[in-house]
């Protein structure tokens, strides 16, 4: 089976648990224009913020997702 893109499986997972984008941002230490970014797969997030967002997720968005 074919991993999502990092960036779906992080809408998916704020989707998911009815959390706000911005609450989100807070949650990794970003500001929300970097999490929109991310979200429209403009940008990827740096690798130690990929990896708090892997811990932040319980790991439905991995490290590797965002490679």
């Amino acid at each position: 089976m074919e991993q999502k893109p990092a960036h779906v499986a992080l809408a998916e997972h704020i989707r998911a648990h009815g959390m706000k984008k911005q609450d989100f941002a807070k949650m990794v230490g970003v500001r929300n224009d970097h999490l929109s970014r991310w979200l429209a797969g403009k940008v990827r997030p740096e690798r130690p913020t990929r990896m708090l967002i892997a811990l932040v997720t319980d790991g439905a968005v991995p490290t590797e997702a965002w490679e």
